[in-house]
């Protein structure tokens, strides 16, 4: 960045920017008009010799350089409004506080609910988004959410990681579904009709990956971002869905074990470093790992 002092609202315009991805709604989210909007980002185009932002489509998509700055600008911008005011004591009988979780459907339907028991009788609460892997950084950064939820743990600096949970992928069915019988062998499995979760809209998910391996590949009828809609779609047709063990028992499908090596699936907790020694997330990550491995210690 050239050497100069910039007005602090160019970076509460930065993060409008970032966070809406469009210039016309980050106007609107700041009560600006839109030249107002466009001319403050010309000024902080100046001063950091970058676009900044890229149009894409009807939005824009931010530049490198962008993503390199909005985790510092979103806590800088916390900060100033009030965000270094001593914290007291966390006493989770009379908290009455939200907690806000980012975290896809999958890992929150294996977690949460353990974690809501353990709520129970408190004036605690939970509100969960999802939110792209790629805003992770920036959402934690910026205080937009306490904790993530993710299958892997996100190389960045700024984040600790630590593991809650570890499943295996089972292939469930349907009750009274024709492969129940004798054993699924790795050609019975490759027969069937398959139905695939992904975040992504084209891409190998690990199954597919574990496949690929042994020169194989499954046929897909079905692709669906919703990993929660697989149980449904399993129990009305003939299709297989190879999810993890605890999401078919959830939903009492019938399940044999895959006929192939993969590893299993884990969830992760992840965190801000300035959140560590923050006396709320510190009870909030304690108890959240505890109740896992009362459920792990349960089920072996």
């Amino acid at each position: 960045m050239r050497g100069q002092k910039l007005d602090l609202n160019l970076y509460r315009v930065f993060e409008a920017i970032y966070q809406e991805g469009s210039l016309t709604r980050a106007g609107e989210v700041l009560n600006m008009t839109q030249p107002a909007v466009s001319n403050a980002l010309t000024r902080l185009r100046a001063a950091y010799d970058d676009p900044l932002f890229v149009r894409r489509g009807r939005g824009v998509s931010p530049t490198p350089r962008s993503e390199s700055i909005a985790a510092d600008v979103a806590q800088a911008l916390r900060l100033l409004g009030g965000g270094l005011a001593p914290r007291a004591a966390f006493e989770p009988a009379r908290a009455e506080r939200r907690f806000r979780i980012g975290g896809g459907d999958l890992s929150s339907a294996l977690v949460l609910p353990s974690l809501l028991e353990a709520l129970a009788g408190t004036h605690l609460r939970l509100e969960v988004q999802v939110y792209e892997r790629r805003r992770i950084v920036h959402a934690l950064a910026g205080g937009e959410i306490d904790l993530a939820l993710d299958a892997l743990p996100l190389p960045d600096p700024q984040l600790l990681t630590t593991k809650l949970m570890e499943d295996r992928f089972v292939c469930a069915l349907r009750a009274g579904h024709a492969a129940l019988s004798g054993k699924l062998t790795l050609a019975r499995y490759l027969g069937l009709g398959h139905v695939h979760a992904s975040a992504r809209p084209r891409g190998l998910g690990q199954v597919d990956m574990a496949l690929k391996g042994l020169g194989e590949q499954r046929r897909i009828v079905v692709r669906t971002s919703h990993h929660l809609g697989l149980p449904f779609l399993v129990r009305q047709t003939d299709l297989a869905a190879s999810i993890p063990q605890r999401l078919a028992d959830a939903h009492q499908l019938s399940t044999r074990p895959l006929p192939f090596e993969m590893p299993p699936l884990a969830v992760h907790a992840i965190w801000h470093r300035r959140t560590e020694h923050d006396k709320a997330n510190r009870w909030l990550r304690e108890l959240l790992a505890s109740v896992q491995l009362e459920r792990g210690a349960a089920a072996t």
